[in-house]
């Protein structure tokens, strides 16, 4: 693999995302489904994968104050901003909203999951006295693969990004692609940067809220902590501040890689953190939001989108460790150490849908991802086949592939079936 081919590779995993994913796909593609229907929609019936629907239903919608897939579903069909995939409640208005709580309030939205081809999948149809039109997402949240109207079939594309991803990485191992990464030139790796600001400013968003709890709380920590917990300290309140301000629906804007906003804050303010507290170069930033950034794409690849385990913990977190060895000036070696640890630690840490307690997990993965290249540091991690943990890194992310499925469907199912129990109770 060329090194160019490898970066396009991490910069088509980075999307911009307001509000959390799932519900921004839904209302992507509603709004797809309505320009072809090319009038307002009386009706709106979207199916939704069981992942997608954990996620969506009880997390917030941006500029709305509510929260759950059905405002999402209303919301993309008066926006009918389908160009601006998974931002489009960027465009939120107070006239918009108050349209799109009409029509869930007049029983005209309609949103249930069922078994379906893809574990990301999300199939709206909206109807009109005359016509009926339809857009389906699957694999990928802003990868439409069919739109149709009526009986005619516009446009179909089976082939989505996380399987070319897939394709592309098959046969490399980690070592091979890190070794890449060293080849590339501050100048190349510039728009990592870019994005990680980007999320810095929802931290700070998020610190500045009344709403977000967490992150301030944390704040109040006592300063000038030794390493690493000065930078454990840091990770942990900017990525909890950023992740509850978009969980509960604030207005904000991050930069998601593989299709998760969680992912992008972890992945890149663990390793912002770390490099804050050292004082460390731009150069190395750079280069360290690399090996945090390819990770969590190559983990992601074993794994698939949706999870049944955190993906924050085991892909995201695991970046980071890679990301703050080198920072700490350690080498690939050193490196692999840390990131089996981190995989060793969390890899059971469930996913039960997106939330502001996603907030605690964030903060409590990004700092034991440090504290796991700190230790690996000094020589101390899980040892090589132990448990989960592979004799290899490769092997361990191989591992957690067989980890998410087979081996927690099951479990995925029952905490599905928890969350929708709960928010029966709680309507």
């Amino acid at each position: 693999m060329h090194k160019h081919v490898l970066l396009n590779i991490i910069k088509n995993e980075l999307e911009r995302s307001t509000g959390c994913t799932d519900p921004g796909a839904v209302a992507f593609a509603v709004a797809r489904a309505t320009r072809e229907l090319e009038s307002a929609p009386e009706k709106i019936e979207v199916i939704v994968s069981p992942n997608v629907f954990k996620n969506g239903v009880s997390v917030g919608i941006p500029g709305t104050g509510k929260r759950g897939l059905g405002i999402a579903a209303a919301l993309g069909a008066v926006i009918v901003r389908d160009d601006a995939g998974l931002a489009i409640f960027d465009f939120v208005t107070p006239a918009l909203l108050a349209q799109a709580e009409a029509m869930v309030a007049q029983g005209r939205i309609q949103v249930r999951y069922a078994d379906s081809p893809d574990p990301l999948y999300v199939r709206a149809e909206v109807s009109s006295a005359a016509h009926r039109a339809h857009a389906i997402i699957a694999n990928d949240y802003s990868n439409i693969v069919e739109v149709g109207c009526d009986e005619q079939i516009i446009f179909s594309s089976p082939v989505a990004k996380a399987s070319q991803v897939q394709d592309a990485l098959a046969g490399c191992t980690l070592k091979a692609l890190f070794d890449l990464v060293d080849t590339t030139t501050p100048d190349e790796l510039e728009f990592l940067m870019q994005a990680a600001e980007i999320n810095l400013q929802a931290a700070q968003f998020g610190l500045q809220s009344e709403s977000p709890k967490l992150g301030r709380a944390l704040n109040q920590r006592t300063p000038n902590l030794p390493q690493p917990f000065a930078a454990m300290h840091t990770a942990q309140v900017w990525t909890s501040a950023a992740s509850e301000a978009r969980m509960a629906g604030l207005p904000v804007t991050v930069m998601a890689i593989t299709g998760s906003g969680n992912h992008g804050i972890t992945f890149s303010l663990g390793v912002l953190a770390v490099a804050e507290t050292l004082g460390s170069p731009r150069d190395k930033v750079l280069r360290a939001l690399a090996y945090s950034a390819l990770v969590t794409v190559v983990i992601k690849s074993y794994v698939h989108r949706m999870t049944a385990f955190c993906g924050c913990a085991v892909a995201a977190s695991t970046g980071v460790a890679a990301g703050t060895v080198y920072l700490f000036g350690g080498d690939f070696a050193i490196a692999e150490r840390a990131m089996q640890s981190v995989i060793g630690t969390l890899a059971g840490m469930l996913c039960d849908g997106a939330k502001e307690s996603c907030a605690y997990k964030l903060s409590t993965s990004a700092a034991l991802a440090i504290q796991s290249a700190h230790a690996a540091m000094q020589g101390v991690a899980i040892p090589p086949g132990m448990g989960i943990v592979g004799k290899t890194i490769d092997d361990s992310f191989a591992n957690l592939g067989c980890l998410n499925n087979p081996g927690m469907i099951a479990t995925d199912q029952l905490v599905l079936s928890l969350i929708a129990k709960g928010n029966r109770t709680n309507a």
